[in-house]
């Protein structure tokens, strides 16, 4: 009897079309049909992950394929924040938000890339000093300003 052969469906149609209704979102963002800060933030999130997961599953990035995501999703977030700036759409006091998911995305994404080029063992031998140096740096650089506003 001849094997069966187990049949895995492409996810190319569904990904495109995640795109698709993302640059949809966007375009009736940007021709102010609907000029409302949900279309922007779902627009650059469907079309960065839809992305993300068709570039994560070509072979040449399919080691890479968790962090693609990650990166295409963080990128979305800095494009609702790019996006965002340039317009009165976000409130002055929440400007900021897409940057703290988009920097968690993106360093995530960047720890996963740098563990696998360098090992798990040596990149964290290499990270773990740089993590109390960076925050001594950081408060030298805090405590300096409040000096200097101290003394103006």
């Amino acid at each position: 009897m001849p094997e069966k052969k187990k049949v895995v469906p492409s996810a190319a149609p569904v990904l495109v079309m995640v795109v698709l209704i993302g640059v949809v979102f966007l375009v009736l963002f940007f021709t102010r049909w609907i000029h409302d800060a949900l279309t922007l933030d779902m627009g650059w999130l469907l079309t960065g992950f839809g992305l993300s997961f068709w570039f994560s599953g070509m072979p040449q990035f399919a080691a890479n394929a968790l962090p693609m995501i990650l990166i295409g999703l963080g990128l979305s977030f800095v494009a609702i924040y790019v996006t965002g700036m340039s317009g009165d759409l976000l409130q002055a006091q929440g400007k900021t938000w897409p940057l703290v998911p988009a920097l968690m995305l993106l360093v995530v994404a960047g720890i996963l890339f740098f563990e696998q080029a360098f090992g798990r063992q040596r990149f964290w031998i290499i990270v773990i000093p740089l993590i109390p140096a960076i925050s001594a740096l950081w408060y030298l650089i805090d405590w300096r300003r409040q000096v200097e506003a101290a003394a103006s």
